[in-house]
C-alpha cells in the first residue's frame, strides 16, 4: 500500500465513522450544536452594540472569548470521529482560555503580566483558582478534563472493549458505543455551557433594577442571564453519564475477570 492510498483509506473509514455518528446521535448532536450557538450569539450581541478599544482588557477577553468557541467547535469534528480523549484534551483548552478571558478583564494586573508589559510571567493555569467564586463548576470540570485526557490513565488511553468485554486495539474505523457517544456530547455541551458563563461575565454587568438581568455597559440593552443554569444543568448530565459509564466498565471487568 503506497502513502497516498493509506490516505485515502483512512480518510473513507473517517468519512464512514462520522456519517454513522451523525446518524446515531442526530438529536443529541443538534443540543450540542446549539449550546456552542450561545457563546457565538452572546460574542456577535455584544460586540455589535459596543465599539472596543485595541488593546483594553475586554477587547482581548473577547478575542479569547471566540479562540474558546472556534475551539469547542474543532472538538465537535473529534467526538465525530469518535476520538474523544482528543476531543476532551481541546475541551480542557477552551475551559482555561474562557477562564483567562475573565480573569484579565476582573485582574488589571494580571491583564499586563498576560500581555507581557510586565516582569511577572503570566501562568494560565492562576486563572482557574481566581474564577471559582465567579463560576464555582470551572476549576473541578478543568481538572477533571486534565487527568482525562491530559494525564496518560489506562481508562482513557489504554484498550477499548469488544462487544464481547474483550480488550481490542481499533487500528481502522471505530467501533460505534452509544453511551461514549452521549457522553462525548455531554462534555462536549458541558464546556460550552462553561464557555457561555464566562462570556456573559465579560460582556455584560448584572442589571442593578432588574434581578436575574444582565446589562451592555453603555448601553440600555438587556439580557437574560441563562448561563448559570445551564452550567448546572449540562454538569449534571454528565455526572450521571459518568456513573453510567463506571458501572458498565465494572460490569465488564467482572465479566472477564479483570482482563
Amino acid at each position: 500500500m503506497t502513502s497516498d492510498q493509506g490516505s485515502d483509506t483512512a480518510a473513507r473509514e473517517r468519512e464512514i465513522t462520522e456519517a454513522s455518528f451523525d446518524d446515531a446521535n442526530e438529536d443529541a448532536l443538534s443540543v450540542t450544536h446549539s449550546d456552542i450557538a450561545f457563546v457565538k450569539t452572546t460574542l456577535t450581541f455584544a460586540t455589535l452594540m459596543s465599539e472596543p478599544t485595541d488593546f483594553d482588557q475586554w477587547f482581548h477577553a473577547v478575542a479569547l472569548l471566540n479562540r474558546a468557541r472556534e475551539t469547542l467547535e474543532s472538538s465537535v469534528h473529534l467526538v465525530r470521529h469518535r476520538v474523544p480523549v482528543d476531543a476532551f484534551a481541546l475541551l480542557r483548552v477552551a475551559v482555561e482560555t474562557a477562564a483567562v478571558a475573565v480573569h484579565i478583564t476582573r485582574d488589571p494586573v494580571s491583564f499586563e503580566s498576560y500581555l507581557g508589559l510586565s516582569r511577572e510571567k503570566y501562568a494560565a493555569t492562576q486563572a482557574i483558582t481566581r474564577v471559582r467564586s465567579l463560576i464555582p463548576r470551572l476549576p473541578e470540570v478543568w481538572g477533571s478534563l486534565s487527568q482525562t485526557a491530559i494525564h496518560v490513565n489506562v481508562r482513557a488511553f489504554g484498550p477499548s472493549r469488544d462487544a464481547g468485554g474483550h480488550r481490542v486495539v481499533d487500528l481502522f474505523s471505530r467501533k460505534a458505543d452509544p453511551l461514549q457517544d452521549r457522553q462525548s456530547l455531554r462534555g462536549v455541551s458541558l464546556a460550552a455551557a462553561l464557555v457561555f458563563r464566562a462570556a456573559e461575565l465579560v460582556l455584560f454587568d448584572e442589571s442593578s433594577n432588574k434581578p436575574g438581568w444582565l446589562k451592555l455597559p453603555g448601553s440600555a440593552m438587556h439580557a437574560t442571564a441563562t448561563a448559570e443554569k445551564l452550567v448546572e444543568r449540562r454538569y449534571q448530565e454528565f455526572i450521571s453519564g459518568e456513573q453510567e459509564a463506571t458501572l458498565q466498565a465494572d460490569a465488564a471487568d467482572g465479566a472477564s475477570g479483570g482482563h
